[in-house]
């Protein structure tokens, strides 16, 4: 099925297409570019679940060497109160390690019990001992901005502060106990203010393995993102979902002519085009070069075709050049029960490989 239409230039050969393998990965299927292979990104993918599960592991290990001896030894001092606070810490802290292990990764719910227990166990160690006994409370007031979101740290970290507030009204010089508040003070506002900045660098990491650099669109890691999440969609409630593959004409000529400068700034025009033309539910993202993806989220063939129909009348009406309109070829296909990754995208980009051949500017339909 082919959408024609009048082109600005005579059919050339067929364009070369980037080199493109997949692996499977999730039981759908992942992306991966044998190109430029977006590094950052792979080292970012569950990074911030991986620390988190990370910590866990530590607070285990941590409370099996430093806290379990105390469990013995304070049963042998008779202090039973101490012991099973003791015991209690490592019994939960080894049960959520177990737990995050099996799971193969942290849950909010594990990383709150165990900011929680931390400190809770640190509290009640403080009032269970002499006043001395309070610098427990720093490793869980640093803690807890690891496990925790910078606010609901701050928070957990205000109230630890305040449960020690009777200790420190115990102790007869005024000094010391201006010096314990203070020290827990200045120690939970320095952690606070090292993980909002520790937070801003995340997110821009985040940005910067997300977002193509020079068109501010989603990049080939994102588009895997969205493409695995369409297909995990489909595969569970057969919701249709369909790849439109476009591709600038004669890009090659625009570079040449006018320089790459010029390039750029063709590919910025049309990145703005398409992100204003596409549905709200829909995804567009840069493949590379002048290649560009938009996943049409709940949309059949039938209607991905109108609205790649649309999206080339836009691009031929205000898409140019120094030297006039810019055309674009598409290609349009439909995720299939039991397709696969590959050839789903494989379709799509057969799609678009006719539509070259067949006169340029139009759009295709995979069979």
């Amino acid at each position: 099925m082919t959408l024609n239409s009048s082109v600005r230039y005579q059919a050339k050969p067929a364009f070369a297409y980037y080199a493109v393998s997949y692996k499977k990965r999730c039981g759908l299927g992942s992306l991966t570019i044998s190109k430029r292979e977006n590094l950052p990104a792979i080292m970012l993918t569950d990074s911030k679940n991986k620390f988190q599960r990370g910590m866990v592991y530590v607070f285990a290990i941590l409370a099996s060497l430093l806290i379990a001896p105390f469990c013995v030894i304070r049963y042998i001092n008779g202090e039973s109160a101490n012991a099973v606070v003791d015991l209690a810490i490592v019994v939960v802290a080894l049960s959520s390690a177990i737990y995050t292990y099996r799971l193969g990764q942290a849950t909010q719910l594990v990383s709150n019990i165990t900011a929680l227990l931390y400190s809770s166990g640190a509290v009640a160690v403080a009032h269970l001992n002499e006043p001395i006994f309070v610098f427990w409370l720093f490793p869980a007031l640093i803690a807890n901005f690891f496990l925790l979101s910078a606010k609901a740290a701050l928070l957990a970290n205000i109230l630890t502060i305040l449960a020690i507030t009777p200790i420190a009204a115990e102790v007869a010089s005024n000094t010391e106990r201006f010096a314990m508040i203070a020290s827990l003070v200045m120690c939970g506002s320095m952690a606070y203010v090292f993980a909002l900045l520790t937070h801003q660098q995340q997110a821009l990491l985040q940005g910067y393995a997300t977002q193509d650099t020079l068109t501010g669109l989603g990049n080939r890691r994102a588009m895997d993102e969205e493409i695995r999440s369409s297909m995990a969609d489909f595969a569970r409630n057969q919701t249709p979902v369909t790849l439109i593959l476009l591709d600038l004409d004669f890009f090659k000529m625009v570079n040449d002519k006018f320089g790459h400068n010029t390039g750029d700034v063709v590919l910025v025009d049309l990145a703005h085009l398409l992100s204003k033309r596409i549905r709200r539910t829909d995804r567009v993202f840069r493949f590379g070069g002048e290649e560009f993806v938009v996943i049409a989220r709940n949309t059949t063939l039938a209607d991905a075709l109108i609205i790649a129909e649309q999206l080339r009348v836009q691009i031929e009406l205000e898409l140019n050049d120094p030297d006039g309109a810019l055309t674009a070829s598409f290609g349009c296909a439909e995720l299939h029960a039991d397709e696969t990754l590959e050839e789903w995208f494989v379709r799509a980009d057969k799609a678009v490989y006719q539509a070259k051949q067949q006169g340029r500017n139009c759009v295709v339909a995979a069979d």
